[in-house]
């Protein structure tokens, strides 16, 4: 009897090309996720670039800037723009310089007004000390201003300048404005210039017969008195010959007679100088 060849060749040769067709599949499908995959990329780096192009040519600022424009137009149309500007604490910076440091003008939409921006410029002028800028809806713009304050005429290198309380220049002050200021005159004269001052508030006697005070050495006073009459003051305990100097101008009437130098540097005594045309009974020394 004749035995039946074996088909297990032929069922394996299905086998394997069922395996084919599927790994086949496998690949058809990742191929497709790999172009669908390298679309997306390639739609992304298209987005992305035009949307730079677009930010590189200014395209969403300017429809940005369009439409605050329009809305600052309708607040406009609203009565919200600039009607009044007031400025309070003005007395020596000029108008004009303040108002073209506000950076706007009457009817001008108020909302696109900046204060804090407005407030740096101002504060920047050369009369300023300090500055605040409200913007009062629906229309006003107010401005309160410290200035700086005059106090002295500083005389150093053949220069004469006005000085505020900081012993700063005021470079827009004329000294033909301020001829009651004290003059004072040294190197150092302009920073030690408002202690002097403020201590001589208390002594009037000698404020209003003061001519100039001489900074001598960077340690100390000079105070020149009408009509020709220098008083030395120390370096230390200024308070204290400054009361003596204060007796002598009211109760002895020194700066009436012929007095050129009144020495107070010594603690113990002072020293009186006389004219040429002095009174021949000697003066010597006062002891105090």
């Amino acid at each position: 009897m004749r035995r039946r060849r074996s088909h297990i060749p032929l069922r394996a040769s299905v086998t394997q090309s069922t395996a084919s067709v599927r790994m086949r599949a496998k690949e058809t499908t990742r191929f497709g996720f790999l172009i669908r995959l390298g679309a997306l990329a390639g739609s992304v780096v298209l987005i992305v670039g035009l949307a730079l192009w677009l930010w590189h040519i200014g395209w969403p600022q300017r429809q940005a800037e369009r439409l605050m424009d329009a809305g600052l137009h309708l607040t406009q149309k609203a009565q919200f723009s600039v009607k009044d500007m007031n400025v309070e604490g003005l007395q020596h910076a000029s108008k004009e310089s303040i108002y073209a440091a506000l950076g706007t003008i009457s009817g001008a939409p108020i909302l696109s007004f900046d204060p804090s921006a407005a407030q740096a410029r101002i504060a920047k002028l050369p009369w300023v000390a300090s500055a605040v800028v409200e913007r009062r809806l629906p229309d006003m713009i107010l401005v309160r201003l410290t200035e700086r304050v005059p106090m002295a005429r500083w005389q150093h290198e053949n220069r004469t300048v006005v000085i505020d309380t900081e012993g700063a220049e005021l470079p827009e002050a004329k000294l033909e404005q301020f001829p009651q200021l004290p003059l004072v005159v040294g190197a150092d004269a302009a920073g030690q210039a408002h202690s002097l001052l403020e201590t001589l508030k208390d002594y009037p006697a000698i404020e209003q017969k003061m001519t100039a005070a001489v900074r001598v050495s960077e340690r100390r006073w000079d105070i020149h008195l009408q009509p020709k009459t220098v008083a030395k003051l120390p370096e230390t305990d200024m308070t204290r010959a400054l009361g003596h100097l204060s007796d002598l101008i009211t109760d002895q009437k020194v700066l009436e007679r012929d007095i050129v130098t009144i020495d107070l540097r010594d603690p113990s005594k002072m020293f009186l100088e006389p004219g040429p045309s002095g009174s021949s009974r000697p003066i010597g020394d006062m002891r105090l």
